[in-house]
């Protein structure tokens, strides 16, 4: 099936179509008003204390002059560390002074759940972290806008894109707990977008920030590699410009760990690697599987993504490239997550889920189930995330909080209410990733099935 593929009626009526109207329309504005008015009030009322800790404490370490490693508490790779110091320089510039406090109200909340911390961030300094993101959920708005109506040439379809990110409840929540994977989302969009108009220095450069801000970009450079040869093949010059893609990649990467490289803190910006590994090698055969699950799946995901790839570079028909391209990036990133993942990585699989179910209504359940699931996930610890309004704001009470925190974080029967909710909506997001490739395979497999059957009784 080809996602993207239209039937020659519809191709008819496009070519007296518009190829380009404005973004900025009504329903446009719209959209937009309602996404951010709700994200305002998850904004403030939904903080992911224990990460805005740590956010803090990064930007703490650069305001007092110290690189991201030469202190502890950054355990990411060296972009989002680059991104937060940005955002200290517009801290400034704002006068935003106070990072957070140390609340002796929230001592008794400690230990209640691993993500649980008495160093609570300031309401502005979260709504300056979280700014960001919402400029960049809306930029990624619009490139899903521009790829669709690039593609269909339909303006409507386009709007409905742009609503099915920017209103996505997953999307809003991520954000709003103080997860960057936004980010990492944009860059990936942008490295597909500059692939499709053969800007291959531009689209390695995304794709390497992309890896780097979260490393499952990275499994797709087997497909990019196989779509520029493909579409280069015939002029002969795939080999020139695989060598540039892939040049702009290293040198990417090269640029953004020059700063480790030179100050010997290079094996540093891989701690979220090794400490993880590290923690499950600490606790039993069980632990160690754990550690260990993950580096097996995706090395079978490495097979499938390079096998997917290999199929795509034989396509030599520009259109059927195009919609092999978005078809096999949908596959990659459902297979990728065939592991069960946190919520904030679906987000990466959503602008491609949106893509499919533009041109396929099949797709929509997976959808909701996906948005919905991961957003319950996401703010499965919600108590928590009231840390910062009780402690800057006269809206609740801390000691009506600790008792909320307390009671909602304590086993029931074996388990705590938090852990039920965040089952609930990993079991939903799960199924969304299990239906988008059964959506994609089903007929197939279906299929398959009845011709095994017929033959096992013509054999009879």
């Amino acid at each position: 099936m080809n996602i993207l593929r239209r039937p020659s009626s519809e191709a008819e009526e496009e070519d007296d179509a518009p190829r380009t109207a404005s973004f900025i329309c009504r329903s446009v504005l719209i959209i937009i008003v309602a996404g951010v008015l709700l994200r305002l009030i998850m904004d403030i009322f939904l903080t992911q204390a224990y990460d805005f800790y740590h956010w803090g404490v990064i930007v703490q370490n650069i305001n007092s002059g110290n690189g991201l490693y030469e202190l502890t508490g950054y355990f990411y790779t060296p972009p989002w560390g680059y991104v937060l110091g940005l955002t200290a320089f517009f801290q400034d510039v704002l006068g935003i002074t106070a990072i957070g406090d140390h609340i002796t109200g929230m001592f008794p909340a400690e230990g209640a759940a691993w993500s649980t911390t008495s160093t609570i961030t300031t309401i502005a300094f979260n709504m300056s972290v979280k700014l960001v993101f919402l400029i960049s959920d809306l930029v990624i708005g619009y490139l899903i806008f521009w790829l669709v109506r690039d593609v269909t040439k339909d303006h409507k379809k386009a709007i409905l894109g742009f609503a099915l990110w920017f209103l996505a409840p997953c999307v809003i929540t991520v954000a709003a707990m103080g997860m960057f994977d936004t980010l990492c989302v944009l860059m990936t969009v942008l490295a597909v977008i500059m692939l499709r108009k053969d800007r291959y220095i531009e689209s390695g450069v995304m794709l390497s920030m992309a890896a780097l801000m979260k490393f499952f970009p990275g499994f797709l450079v087997f497909i990019f590699i196989a779509y520029i040869i493909s579409k280069n093949r015939e002029d002969g010059t795939h080999v020139k410009k695989t060598v540039m893609f892939l040049a702009a990649v290293a040198v990417t990467a090269l640029v953004l760990f020059l700063p480790q490289l030179l100050d010997g803190t290079f094996m540093d910006s891989f701690l979220f690697i090794t400490s993880r590994v590290d923690e499950g090698m600490g606790t039993g055969v069980i632990g160690v599987i754990a550690a260990y699950a993950a580096l097996i799946v995706y090395a079978f995901v490495i097979v499938i993504v390079i096998i997917l790839a290999m199929r795509m570079s034989k396509i030599t028909d520009g259109e059927k490239l195009d919609s092999a391209l978005f078809d096999t990036l949908l596959i990659a990133m459902a297979a990728i997550f065939i592991y069960p993942p946190t919520p904030q990585y679906i987000l990466l699989l959503l602008p491609f889920v949106i893509i499919a179910l533009i041109r396929d209504r099949r797709y929509l359940i997976p959808y909701c189930l996906l948005t919905v699931g991961a957003a319950v996930a996401s703010v499965s610890g919600w108590p928590l995330g009231l840390a910062s309004v009780a402690a800057h704001m006269d809206i609740i009470n801390m000691g009506s909080l600790i008792d909320l925190i307390q009671s909602y974080t304590s086993p029931l029967i074996g388990i705590s209410m938090m852990e039920i909710v965040s089952l609930v909506g990993l079991a939903v997001q799960y199924a969304g990733v299990l239906l988008v490739l059964w959506v994609r395979f089903g007929e197939r497999i279906k299929t398959a099935i009845r011709r095994q059957t017929d033959a096992e009784r013509t054999a009879e």
